[in-house]
């Protein structure tokens, strides 16, 4: 089994949820799910500021799992250019709005700052965090892939100028894949 830790986190909570579970880039059929490991699910919370009195809970690595399953459809959709079906907007919405946002407005140096803050179980805040981060990325037309090299499953956002990137890690799959390509050609 692989590191309990990715070596890269991805640009947004939902993206790194989506990619707790991911197929052998190497063409294994393995695949590989980091959500069950205490150790994974410590790291994440720590990364994306989540507080919660029980990270080992069964009933919220549920919640994670099936929240993973849909975010990973409705980002599929997303990508593929096909409209998210209403019954996984719903689906995406009501886990949005699980813990509601909440407007404070606090004194400070300057007078007064307004800030947003979700409320309510601990869980609930997290998921609804998670769901938001998906829908941010569309609504943001972020452009979100699936990695070019078959055997992955990797998800991430190309950031680069052209929005031309294809592989989840150039160095990993990028490689992997010319290699491949370069060793059929010889083939040929």
């Amino acid at each position: 089994m692989p590191s309990a830790l990715p070596r890269d986190w991805a640009a947004a909570p939902c993206l790194d949820l989506i990619n707790s579970r991911w197929n052998d880039h190497l063409g294994s059929g393995e695949t590989y799910d980091r959500l069950p490991e205490p150790r994974f699910r410590r790291a994440f919370l720590k990364r994306w500021g989540y507080r919660v009195a029980d990270p080992d809970s069964p009933s919220a690595r549920a919640r994670l799992v099936a929240l993973r399953s849909l975010l990973r459809s409705v980002l599929e959709h997303h990508i593929a250019g096909r409209p998210v079906p209403l019954s996984m907007r719903r689906r995406l919405e009501a886990e949005i709005n699980r813990a509601p946002i909440s407007m404070r407005l606090a004194p400070s140096a300057e007078g007064y700052t307004l800030s947003a803050g979700r409320v309510g179980e601990s869980w609930d805040v997290v998921t609804s965090d998670i769901a938001m981060s998906a829908a941010r990325l569309m609504s943001d037309k972020a452009a979100v892939k699936v990695c070019a090299n078959p055997d992955c499953s990797w998800m991430f956002t190309d950031e680069s100028k052209p929005r031309n990137r294809r592989w989840c890690n150039v160095s990993v799959c990028g490689s992997l894949v010319n290699v491949r390509h370069h060793r059929a050609a010889r083939h040929d």
